[in-house]
């Protein structure tokens, strides 16, 4: 139960079989790319930093502020010609810690992570394949609220998560009347160093074929259904299946879209309806989305769901703001209602200089009463030019967090960052 991965030896096999065809599928790709003239790009970046944290890992009653010196170098390389592109990206880093932290953290290398990616395009086709593998500290100040799981309690935890897997997509017709595309993916998370019995090891992988329709110039179509598998040592079921169908009209008219869109989620608990219309709107300086609807969960109550989404576009600057309400499925897929609001300013104060503010808001309302929470930060940062190649970052955040399960906590972060980017090529 340490989550340390010992139970599970490798990917299971229906994963295991979609990441070897993707990696077929990519070595494939790949050696007409090498064959042909390219101009491949190389940049690399050298940063140095300092964090400060007056309650780093959110817990409700605070051992101290906490330090952090980091050093890290990451890198891009990139070849593509007009069909075609591969990439591969990394980063790696040193850090130190002071304060609260240095008798609970140990100095090491942090955040490790490599990803490759490549595109194959033809006039009516497309195939991207992503592939990734990361490592990082489940109490790193840099682990944010996940908006699609709406969690966040590895923030208070302690331990090692090794992140590998894949994403693919062959999208096929793609000037026809009617398209399709086809989609596979796999996320596994291993955990070591940690005594927590809930951070045990995930398998979560997915199937899913959209069809689109043109009816006519105005008009699509889309029908999309998927099969989702997410499987976990430390729960008693092991592993719950998904399945999902949608379908959605969408119209184009004066100044944005409307459209409308009904689905179905089939879990092992029972099926989740949902329905909604939509209406856009777009001007030379405003862009404006929203939704509203109705979801049906497995208990059979009825929960009003929406979102508003606002752009405006200024002379230096732009302001985005959003509102949402949703029912959807949480880290172990259990039901839960999930409100989001956000806020962010961003403006070029000079030609060199940059500053952008936000606010986000989250509450998470399980539907069994045991796991809800709120999550809520406020930033302020400032980015400046120095040279060509060096850039300063400076960063102001604000972080609020009051689960049922941990109770309420807060948390001041400075963070000052200094950053050299070369870029070559060939």
């Amino acid at each position: 139960m340490g989550g340390t991965g010992a139970g599970r030896s490798g990917i299971p096999g229906h994963a295991g079989a979609a990441l070897c065809l993707a990696a077929a599928l990519l070595a494939t790709g790949a050696r007409p790319l090498a064959a042909q003239d390219t101009a491949p790009i190389l940049q690399l970046g050298i940063s140095t930093g300092f964090v400060y944290n007056s309650n780093r890992r959110l817990e409700a009653t605070s051992p101290g502020s906490s330090t952090e010196l980091t050093a890290q170098l990451d890198f891009l390389m990139r070849f593509s010609t007009p069909i075609q592109q591969l990439e591969l990206s990394g980063d790696i880093g040193l850090r130190r810690f002071g304060g609260a932290e240095r008798d609970r953290e140990t100095d090491r290398l942090f955040d490790p992570n490599l990803n490759l990616v490549y595109a194959r395009q033809s006039r009516d086709a497309e195939l991207t394949v992503n592939t990734f593998v990361s490592q990082r500290d489940v109490s790193s100040s840099e682990l944010q609220f996940d908006p699609v799981t709406a969690s966040f309690d590895l923030l208070q935890d302690t331990g090692t998560q090794l992140r590998f897997g894949f994403d693919t997509s062959l999208e096929l017709r793609r000037r026809s009347p009617f398209g399709i595309t086809l989609s596979a993916g796999y996320t596994g998370l291993r955990y070591s160093d940690t005594t927590d019995p809930s951070l045990t090891d995930q398998d979560r992988f997915r199937l899913s074929a959209a069809f689109r329709f043109d009816i006519d110039p105005a008009t699509q179509a889309t029908v999309t259904a998927g099969f989702r598998t997410f499987e976990d040592e430390g729960t008693a079921e092991g592993r719950r299946d998904t399945i999902t169908l949608d379908a959605a009209l969408n119209r184009d008219v004066r100044n944005g879209t409307v459209g409308l869109r009904a689905g179905a989620t089939e879990t092992e608990d029972g099926t989740r309806y949902n329905l909604a219309v939509s209406r856009s709107f777009q001007t030379d300086i405003w862009q404006l989305s929203s939704s509203l609807g109705l979801s049906r969960g497995v208990d059979g109550d009825l929960l009003t769901t929406g979102s508003l989404d606002l752009t405006r576009e200024l002379p230096r600057g732009t302001i985005t703001a959003g509102l949402s309400r949703s029912l959807q499925s949480g880290s172990e897929d259990e039901e839960q209602e999930v409100t989001i609001a956000r806020f962010n300013y961003a403006t070029q104060l000079t030609p060199r200089t940059g500053f952008d503010t936000g606010f986000t808001f989250t509450d998470r309302d399980s539907r069994t009463g045991t796991d809800d929470g709120q999550f809520a930060t406020l930033s302020v940062g400032v980015s400046h030019q120095l040279s060509r190649d060096w850039t300063l970052n400076v960063d102001l955040q604000r972080r609020l967090a009051d689960e049922t399960t941990t109770g309420r906590a807060h948390d001041n972060r400075i963070s000052v960052n200094l950053r050299r980017s070369l870029l070559a090529r060939r």
